[in-house]
């Protein structure tokens, strides 16, 4: 996609394109707000089944936020690349898209099952820490081709 297409608007999600980013961001966040209900009804609403479903509700919380500021960069990241004319890699777009949803997962499962994912061995650890580099990855070369395009590279 050249930059005039890229510039006049959203494209079909039937392609990898900057519109996957916006299409992620809507998608989290309408998940962020279940969240947020699920996480209401436990605490406030005292709806048993849920608790028992949701024993730790504080990382349902931790999720909804997580996916808050997950929403908010790829919507930021996004505008920034429309904005400057960037071009996203199609494999950056499915890295940064796949760990946005990924990465505040583990927190919605914890909330339903608390010991998982506890990293007690140095190999459970390092998997753990694999699971962070795709928003790495992702925000990292957005953000750094900001700024390569702001000093006119």
């Amino acid at each position: 996609m050249d930059s005039t297409t890229f510039l006049a608007g959203p494209s079909s999600l039937s392609e990898i394109s900057h519109t996957w980013l916006l299409a992620t961001a809507a998608g989290v966040l309408l998940f962020s707000l279940f969240e947020a209900w699920l996480a209401t009804l436990i605490v406030y609403g005292k709806v048993a089944f849920l608790k028992r479903l949701f024993p730790v509700p504080h990382n349902l919380v931790r999720s909804h936020v997580d996916y808050l500021i997950m929403t908010t960069l790829l919507v930021i990241s996004y505008f920034l690349c429309q904005h400057l004319a960037i071009e996203l890699p199609k494999w950056l777009i499915l890295v940064l898209c796949g760990g946005v949803i990924y990465n505040p997962f583990g927190f919605f499962i914890k909330a339903i099952k608390p010991n998982a994912g506890n990293a007690e061995t140095p190999f459970g650890r390092v998997l753990v820490c694999l699971g962070f580099l795709p928003t790495t990855i992702g925000f990292g070369y957005v953000m750094g081709a900001v700024l390569l395009k702001l000093a006119g590279f």
